[in-house]
């Protein structure tokens, strides 16, 4: 698969590109967050802002605390629940380590679904992440893609993708701001 850029998913969802002026201040991202964020979403969200595709899946944005979609505590409250929700018992996926992985939570929908980058917790500089999918009862899928190619091939249907409701997605060119 071709890697998918930035300029391609903002011609998808008619957003002029490059942006100019509305680049987000990354300074109030906490520093162990931030050397954790791929460049294609730091991209995504210089162009996109924070805000939906389709009206469904929800990008969490560096915002102020306390907002709506605000990745750094999107990340801390998924980080807390996940060890809780696991130290009560529910099951693992085995392509999860808890010793060397870390899950942080960028996306998420109205129907219960949260999408995470899976990082190494050690060393791990790469700009690539595999994205990692929950939904409401526990279940996983993973990919192997840039956040933004998982983006464009599952607004335009070309995705593989089980756990994420198609109900909302109308497939068409539609990204809402925050």
């Amino acid at each position: 698969m071709i890697e998918v850029s930035v300029e391609e998913l903002a011609r998808w969802a008619n957003i002029p590109y490059p942006q100019t002026g509305s680049r987000v201040d990354w300074s109030g991202v906490p520093v162990d967050l931030l050397a954790l964020l791929p460049s294609d979403y730091r991209e995504m969200v210089d162009t996109f802002g924070g805000g939906s595709f389709d009206g469904h899946i929800w990008i969490h944005s560096p915002r102020g605390r306390d907002e709506p979609y605000d990745l750094a505590s999107w990340a801390a409250e998924r980080e807390v629940a996940l060890a809780l929700l696991w130290e009560a018992g529910e099951e693992i996926p085995p392509e999860i380590d808890r010793d060397s992985d870390r899950l942080i939570a960028w996306a998420s929908t109205g129907d219960g679904e949260y999408l995470y980058w899976k990082i190494r917790s050690e060393g791990s500089l790469s700009a690539r992440r595999e994205i990692a999918i929950q939904d409401y009862d526990g279940s996983w899928e993973f990919f192997d893609l840039p956040c933004t190619e998982f983006l464009l091939h599952w607004v335009n249907g070309s995705l593989d993708v089980n756990l994420i409701s198609r109900r909302f997605a109308s497939f068409g060119n539609s990204f809402l701001r925050n």
